[in-house]
């Protein structure tokens, strides 16, 4: 399927629950634009990143430290992370980036086909079980599979219109019915994915 048929196949979607997207959005980049991720790789991120939002929850940074670097995930914590984890008091908004970071997670697990990825809630309240914590990681990531690639850039292009519609309320002032923080976190997940940016904290967020 092409990127014209994608980007009309998501407006239609979308359509469908009265979230009206214009047709002059660009489409996404496409397949011979992008990099895209090993499974071993994004399997080696969502173990990694799901040591780094417990900053967002209390947990002890040394010990998270320790699981990363006993683990060998330091290389899948971006530069931003690993500033806060050094950190001994990190900002409110930190702990609020941290937070959000689950949203990521379930994207990443929805790529390597662990979990289902609705984007009108939020992250599963079981996801953590599907997640080898405190644990050695090397057979999850060893064994994991990615999805399709074209399933993966669906997902980018639909996240990348809902997060234009989210915006684009909040600038107007119109009620959104889902949330743009979940869809934001969830596209720059997909993304990094997908392979648009090497580096998940430089990863292009525009609409």
């Amino acid at each position: 399927m092409n990127l014209e048929s994608i980007k009309n196949k998501n407006t239609e979607l979308l359509s469908s629950f009265n979230i009206e997207i214009p047709n002059h959005l660009p489409l996404i980049e496409s397949i011979d634009e992008v990099n895209p991720r090993t499974a071993k790789e994004v399997a080696s991120r969502l173990c990694a990143i799901s040591y780094v939002l417990g900053l967002g929850f209390g947990a002890e940074r040394t010990l998270l430290k320790i699981y990363l670097e006993g683990y060998k995930l330091m290389d899948f914590v971006s530069d931003y992370e690993k500033r806060l984890l050094e950190e001994e008091n990190i900002s409110e908004q930190d702990v609020i980036n941290m937070t959000w970071l689950t949203e990521a997670v379930q994207s990443l697990a929805w790529c390597l086909g662990i979990v289902g990825l609705d984007n009108f809630k939020h992250c599963d309240d079981n996801l953590v079980e599907k997640i080898p914590l405190n644990i050695d990681p090397n057979q999850f990531i060893n064994e994991a599979k990615v999805r399709p690639i074209i399933e993966i850039q669906e997902q980018a292009d639909l996240l990348y219109r809902m997060h234009w519609y989210a915006r684009n309320c909040r600038l107007i002032g119109k009620e959104c019915n889902f949330s743009e923080g979940i869809v934001s976190e969830r596209r720059k997940a997909i993304d990094w994915v997908y392979g648009v940016e090497e580096n998940w904290d430089e990863i292009p967020m525009d609409t």
